[in-house]
């Protein structure tokens, strides 16, 4: 009995461990950015909430669709996600992270490579909780000041 005790303490104390806001924010961009990676667009997709919207006017279908048709330009791909920061208000997480890509593809891929990996700027992430739940986060905005898309360069 008193081994069973032991176990469930460990475990309660694990959970709220594992629970915590920051924690799962961090879990949920890291596997976020490994949906993206690994090209499974229904796990990317699921991570993303329905209002999602950024500066740039796009909703989640447009992203989802977007990031498929660039990411699936590379023959190869790797993303480096170097966590700069993670702060936690209430339900709201925002993650601020440097991306880069690596691997090869079409132009379209090398392209693509090059706007992020030129970027000093680091991308914000903003996490939302959507209920009670602590594992329930969804990622409702993305910016990057320095990332211009829909606009073409001299």
């Amino acid at each position: 009995m008193p081994l069973a005790s032991l176990v469930i303490v460990a475990t309660a104390l694990y959970d709220l461990w594992l629970w915590q806001p920051e924690r799962q924010v961090l879990k949920h961009h890291a596997h976020f950015i490994h949906a993206a990676e690994a090209r499974h667009w229904k796990a990317f997709a699921d991570f993303i909430d329905p209002k999602y919207s950024d500066r740039w006017n796009h909703d989640k279908a447009f992203v989802v669709r977007e990031s498929s048709e660039v990411l699936r330009q590379f023959f190869a791909l790797s993303i480096e996600n170097e966590v700069v920061s993670c702060e936690v208000t209430g339900t709201t997480g925002n993650v601020t992270a440097h991306l880069k890509i690596d691997g090869n593809g079409t132009a379209l891929a090398q392209y693509a490579r090059q706007e992020v990996n030129d970027l000093r700027e680091p991308f914000t992430f903003e996490w939302t909780r959507k209920s009670w739940k602590p594992w329930d986060w969804q990622l409702t905005r993305v910016d990057n000041p320095q990332l211009r898309i829909g606009e073409w360069r001299d």
